[in-house]
């Protein structure tokens, strides 16, 4: 594990600038090239900004420095250190990696934007439920499917009562990011109640952490702060702490 989680990590570095390309085109669906580009003035950092660890030092042609593409790569890699940890070499690992490099993307442009894209969030649900329901049977972990398709109705139904309920604390692009996130904690477990269980933990995690977060921000007076960044990082908790049990 401690070996995956160190190759996971650097490959997370290498990565990093990729999501950073969706990061800064995917609000407007702009199509994709190979260069970062400022995130102040939009001006290209160059084709050499995709070098990993490159971006962080790079100068727009304005002399600006962007501080999103450090965040994004060290999110990433992170995210697929955590992966490798869990996962080691097994089978499982690589869904698990792109659900978490698109994690973190979302997560990102949330922060900076206030907006779950559909672009995204579409994608990483037809994503997931491919990866349930393709590659479960074929790795002897049909049991998994219930588990993960359970959990993920779950949590998407929960998140749209809550909006139904109250829509001013949330938006609908949490919604629709909710059930790919309990479809990737359900299939961690071949027990359905026991899925369904953790995925509650990921609500609560995700509820505190921004519910704490967005008090601290309306007492600093700044501005409102994004649930789906938390969503993200209470599934990333749960999957952190979990010992699949198809692997």
């Amino acid at each position: 594990m401690p070996l995956a989680a160190a190759l996971c990590f650097l490959a997370g570095l290498v990565v990093g600038p990729f999501v950073g390309i969706i990061v800064d085109r995917a609000v407007e669906r702009e199509s994709p090239e190979a260069h970062l580009r400022c995130q102040h003035c939009g001006q290209s950092l160059g084709a050499g900004s995709l070098v990993p660890l490159r971006s962080w030092f790079a100068r727009c042609p304005n002399g600006h420095r962007s501080q999103r593409y450090p965040i994004v790569d060290i999110t990433t890699a992170v995210t697929f250190a955590v992966m490798g940890w869990v996962f080691g070499f097994s089978w499982q690992l690589w869904p698990y990696l792109g659900f978490g490099l698109l994690l973190v993307a979302m997560s990102v442009i949330d922060f900076e934007t206030k907006l779950l894209v559909d672009i995204l969030t579409f994608p990483t649900l037809g994503a997931m439920l491919f990866a349930v329901l393709a590659l479960s049977a074929p790795n002897d972990f049909a049991e998994g499917i219930a588990p993960a398709l359970w959990a993920g109705g779950l949590y998407g139904l929960f998140f749209l009562i809550v909006y139904r309920v109250y829509p001013a604390g949330m938006g609908f692009g949490d919604v629709k990011l909710a059930p790919s996130l309990g479809l990737a904690v359900g299939w961690l477990y071949d027990d359905s109640f026991i899925a369904v269980n953790r995925m509650l933990y990921a609500v609560v995690i995700g509820l505190l952490l921004g519910g704490v977060v967005g008090i601290l921000a309306k007492r600093s007076r700044k501005a409102e702060v994004p649930f789906g960044p938390f969503m993200a990082l209470g599934t990333l908790l749960l999957i952190a702490t979990s010992a699949p049990a198809g692997i």
